[in-house]
């Protein structure tokens, strides 16, 4: 076990500093640049202690699974769920007291397994001198059976403790301060506004001088507003209604053509100017004509 020891990585035990053990890798600060994803959420808990190896025989060189998922049995002697088994990482605090070294070196490695049966990784979660207490702070991945292991280079006695852990979250990190919240919901439109329709309930009469708006044909002029071609049935004329509001309530309505039967199969569309122009069959005649009335919509 010495050149086990020779090939690992001491880390420096200092204060609360944490060593994050993930089969060997590590796990990163996650940075709130990050806008959303699938990423671990920390959960905090009141300290729970889950081992205490000093009322049996202390860990020599060897691998101690425990389990800390689910229900699980506490040095207390009760029986408690301390972390949920859809964790995927604990937080702990481990202490080591009465430990000996082995030979030079001293150390406890934390790392997620199935059994104790599992090689641990080549990194050290804490090390430690020969009679002196010492402890760290570490993130822990759990196993799929919700196991950590602790393998102990040299003798000691460990006690573990449980601050929290993390689970798996689509989180998302385009967080908004308090001042934009409350601006939002000061500004927010009315509901029953935003649920009137475009159109009037009730349909608006634009024209009613006789017998009018057969063949219509509509466009949208470059202002937002209708503008609408049909047939005066009762004067044979060719009119035009330009809407004077992007709902059409009311229009100013003008006759293009009254030159004889005309009006007939009307067409509209904006041209490029803004302009309307207006295909038609003049009856009279037996003729195809067109009006571009550039008064009406854009002007010039």
């Amino acid at each position: 076990m010495a050149s086990l020891a020779k090939l690992r990585t001491r880390w420096a035990a200092i204060g609360a500093a944490c060593a994050v053990t993930l089969g060997g890798s590590t796990l990163g600060i996650v940075q709130a640049s990050v806008s959303s994803g699938d990423r671990a959420v920390y959960v905090p808990i009141t300290p729970v202690r889950v081992l205490d190896t000093r009322a049996g025989t202390p860990i020599t060189n060897t691998t101690l699974k425990v389990v800390v998922e689910g229900s699980i049995n506490l040095p207390s002697g009760s029986t408690q769920v301390v972390v949920p088994v859809d964790a995927s990482a604990v937080a702990l605090n481990i202490t080591v007291t009465e430990g000996q070294k082995n030979g030079q070196y001293g150390f406890v490695t934390a790392f997620p397994c199935t059994s104790d049966t599992d090689t641990p990784p080549n990194a050290s979660s804490l090390n430690f001198e020969s009679n002196v207490d010492i402890a760290n702070a570490m993130n822990v991945t759990t196993s799929a059976n919700g196991s950590i292991c602790l393998y102990v280079y040299g003798t000691a006695d460990l006690i573990v403790d449980i601050a929290g852990y993390y689970t798996d979250h689509n989180h998302d990190d385009r967080y908004y301060t308090e001042t934009e919240v409350d601006t939002a919901l000061t500004n927010k439109a009315d509901v029953t506004s935003l649920l009137t329709p475009i159109v009037p309930s009730l349909p608006a009469t634009l024209d009613s001088n006789g017998q009018v708006g057969a063949e219509t044909s509509i466009a949208i002029g470059t202002n937002g507003n209708p503008v609408i071609s049909y047939r005066d049935e009762t004067n044979l004329n060719l009119k035009v209604a330009a809407c004077n509001n992007p709902t059409c309530t009311t229009s100013t309505n003008t006759t293009i053509d009254s030159n004889g039967v005309v009006g007939w199969y009307s067409s509209i569309a904006i041209g490029t100017n803004g302009n309307p122009v207006i295909s038609y069959y003049d009856a009279t005649n037996q003729d195809l004509k067109v009006f571009s009335p550039w008064w009406m919509v854009g002007g010039r």
